[in-house]
């Protein structure tokens, strides 16, 4: 790549808004993390972590709490719940500080992938197969998926895996979430453990209609993900690649099997390992010669 143009691109990625390789935000207990400088990105994740916050407070002790201290739960179901927005909220910040598979700046070809390489027409640096260029990042991933405002951060090659759990927990989070509150509305079920100056009736019910509104909203959404991100995992489409040929003109793509799937995605066999976020993924190489993407 010519000089001038390297330092024009480095001087994009500098730019608010963007992210490059330097773009680290320092928590206060000293660990520097990735962090989207986007107030877009900003205030769409704090929507979504004001729900997760929302529900994870009132659901427990508005519902779930007295219910079972009036026997009328069992402890597993608090247990689960908690589980449930503690792998959710992991995996949400996990999605949003992870790299999802930005081709460096100065990467070569092996002689195996050469041919397959391509050149971005925006920052002019070659990059492995079905890499995009992201307009909000300002940079080059590998296999992305779309950018997502919710997380703040692409959806590429190596987050995706995250972004998929991230789906599934919510998903039951939400399902959960508006069953209780619903079940307690309509049962509006004494509370005798429940201190009339701590949990007036007049209170708990606008906060679960609250609640029941919010899984209005964000159920059919979270349902449609998660179909829609599990059909193009199986026949290994990217949501990039169905916009731009969404009648399948090019071919219609053969699917594979379920284990194959989510073995590429999340990088590991183990099937109890696909939902488990607190790990590293492991690429497995499909051909020896090839460093990116062609994983299986």
């Amino acid at each position: 790549m010519p000089g001038g143009s390297l330092s024009n691109l480095l001087t994009l990625c500098e730019c608010p808004g963007t992210m490059w390789e330097g773009s680290r935000l320092r928590l206060p207990c000293g660990i520097r993390v990735r962090f989207l400088y986007d107030p877009q990105g900003w205030c769409a994740l704090g929507i979504i972590s004001f729900i997760w916050a929302y529900n994870t407070v009132f659901i427990p002790s508005l519902v779930i709490v007295p219910m079972y201290h009036d026997d009328k739960l069992p402890l597993g179901t608090l247990v689960f719940y908690f589980l449930m927005s503690s792998m959710t909220v992991v995996c949400l910040y996990l999605s949003v500080t992870t790299n999802p598979g930005i081709v460096p700046l100065d990467i070569q070809p092996s002689a195996v992938e050469a041919a397959d390489w391509t050149i971005c027409r925006v920052c002019q640096i070659r990059r492995p197969p079905r890499s995009h260029h992201c307009r909000r990042c300002q940079q080059c991933v590998r296999k992305m998926d779309h950018h997502c405002p919710w997380i703040n951060n692409c959806v590429g090659e190596e987050n995706h895996w995250l972004f998929i759990q991230l789906l599934y927990y919510t998903l039951v989070l939400v399902s959960m979430s508006i069953a209780l509150a619903a079940l307690h509305l309509y049962y509006s079920p004494p509370c005798s453990y429940c201190s009339p100056e701590v949990f007036p009736f007049s209170y708990t019910r606008p906060l679960l209609w609250f609640t029941c509104g919010q899984g209005v909203l964000f159920f059919p959404a979270a349902v449609g993900l998660v179909f829609g991100q599990t059909f193009n995992i199986i026949i290994d489409r990217t949501t990039l690649e169905n916009m731009a040929d969404p009648y399948f003109k090019a071919g219609v793509p053969s699917p594979r099997a379920i284990h194959e799937a989510f073995t590429d995605i999340c990088g590991t066999k183990n099937v109890f390992c696909w939902l488990w976020p607190l790990r590293r993924r492991r690429p497995i190489t499909a051909q020896a010669g090839y460093s990116y993407y062609r994983h299986m």
